[in-house]
């Protein structure tokens, strides 16, 4: 076996634990690879070697230079980050194939190194790193869908499933019930504000990756769908991530009371967006709210 890692043959102090295990992961995470790594300004703020003196830091063994040692550090850093993006993004991994799925992952950690000490953070920019480099960039038309959009829309869905079941949630707090709403007098109705459990997100795809998403997960092997609108809900309840499908119009009408619209105020906005009869509409507004509010989307209802 070769040597173990060791500082050099200098006084004992030259070179302490912290300073050198920065100055580690600054060369091995580096983007370019570990030479340009250890001439980096990062690296050098902690021990200032260049490639051709990282023998006084790290020794060689028999059989590999110095730089070939960190080197299988480095190839070990972006192995365990690839393997946590396929944690991530499954389905993902499904569509694409292992292979592909690594060389988009090397691609991304490229672009967007890890630069948080949880690796929670890993994906946050996956879905816009596909964005940034989807092959028909200067060829797009607008309002025009191809595969690269649903690929960016099932990593979307994957990563904030993952955020959902992470983040924060509303495990033993009391939320808003039917027969609360249904309590508010009929002339204040209008005016209420209704509070979102911190776990809920809203998301419009282009592609039905929802359902793409469910076939994943029941092993059906399914196949890249045509295009077509879906919105979805997101939200956790005792710790499982709920996937709920929206009307267009029910999507539209939530998503003014998320940003905080009262209620009057959001259904006044979506009544004008469509040939509404204004019996059908209520008996929808029925619906929804009963929907919503059994999915748990509400902690509170208050009055501006």
């Amino acid at each position: 076996m070769g040597k173990q890692t060791s500082l050099p043959a200098q006084p004992t102090d030259a070179f302490d634990l912290r300073r050198l295990q920065k100055w580690m992961q600054s060369v091995i995470s580096h983007a370019d690879g570990i030479e340009t790594g250890i001439e980096s300004e990062q690296a050098r703020e902690h021990i200032d070697v260049s490639a051709a003196e990282v023998e006084q830091v790290i020794e060689r063994s028999n059989n590999l230079t110095s730089v070939e040692r960190l080197g299988i550090y480095g190839n070990a850093y972006y192995s365990r980050l690839t393997e946590c993006l396929r944690e991530s993004f499954p389905a993902m991994v499904y569509a694409l194939g292992e292979e592909l799925f690594n060389d988009f992952s090397f691609g991304y950690l490229q672009r967007y190194p890890s630069a948080s000490y949880s690796l929670c953070q890993l994906g946050n920019n996956f879905s816009k790193h596909l964005e940034e480099t989807r092959p028909d960039a200067h060829e797009q038309e607008e309002g025009h869908v191809d595969w690269p959009d649903f690929l960016i829309d099932l990593a979307t869905l994957e990563w904030n499933i993952e955020q959902v079941f992470d983040g924060p949630g509303t495990e033993g707090q009391s939320l808003l019930e039917t027969e609360q709403l249904l309590a508010i007098p009929v002339d204040r109705w209008a005016h209420v504000v209704l509070e979102p459990v911190p776990c809920l997100r809203m998301l419009a795809f282009r592609f039905p990756v929802n359902d793409y998403f469910t076939q994943f997960r029941k092993e059906q092997k399914p196949e890249i769908p045509a295009p077509g609108d879906q919105f979805v809900a997101l939200t956790r309840r005792q710790y499982v991530v709920w996937r709920l499908e929206l009307d267009q119009i029910e999507y539209e009408l939530l998503a003014r009371i998320l940003q905080g619209e009262t209620i009057g105020q959001s259904i006044e906005a979506v009544a004008t967006t469509g040939d509404w009869d204004l019996g059908q509409l209520a008996e929808k507004l029925k619906q929804w709210f009963q929907k919503w509010t059994a999915a748990d989307f509400f902690q509170a209802a208050r009055m501006p």
